[in-house]
């Protein structure tokens, strides 16, 4: 039976050592980390693809935003249906819509929009996605105001072999 007391002692050792330091007593305080001289950096992450891989989805957006000045309704093929229903979410859509869209935008606005350019973008959010804040599009004169169709940032993701403006 002494043998027994001492194996029930022996068992109950490990559970009280670990009680204390659950209940945040007697934690041992760790030092700041502080990157050695020898240690290697994280490669720092560019969040813009390259250009000739952005190419394709800027095009598209480029396409759209002066489609919606000349009120040309062929850009609708551009938009992703969930993001058409979302942005143009009267009966008919992009096709239907786009002129009451137009019409909505300030004049100088139509007129900033004939001469949008896109020259940059982001990668992401998702895996294979291209995003393009309104602030970095380029315009010869004034600036657009973004609001309704002009969005503060798209988001275009593959279809296929072509681009489509999903956010």
């Amino acid at each position: 039976m002494h043998i027994a007391s001492r194996l029930a002692a022996l068992a109950l050792v490990p559970l009280l050592v670990t009680v204390p330091a659950a209940c945040g007593e007697d934690e041992p305080e760790m030092p700041p980390l502080t990157p050695e001289p020898g240690d290697a950096l994280p490669a720092a992450r560019s969040s813009a693809p390259p250009p000739a891989q952005s190419r394709a989805a800027r095009m598209v957006l480029y396409k759209y935003l002066r489609g919606i000045a000349a009120g040309d309704a062929k850009v609708c093929a551009h938009l992703a249906p969930g993001y058409e229903s979302a942005t143009y979410p009267d009966p008919g859509g992009c096709e239907k819509g786009l002129a009451a869209a137009k019409a909505r935008l300030r004049p100088q606005d139509v007129t900033a929009l004939k001469s949008v350019t896109v020259p940059a973008a982001e990668a992401g959010p998702d895996e294979g996605e291209i995003t393009i804040a309104f602030e970095d599009l380029r315009w010869k004169a004034e600036p657009a105001r973004p609001g309704g169709v002009l969005a503060a940032r798209y988001t275009l993701a593959q279809s296929g072999d072509r681009w489509l403006i999903t956010g």
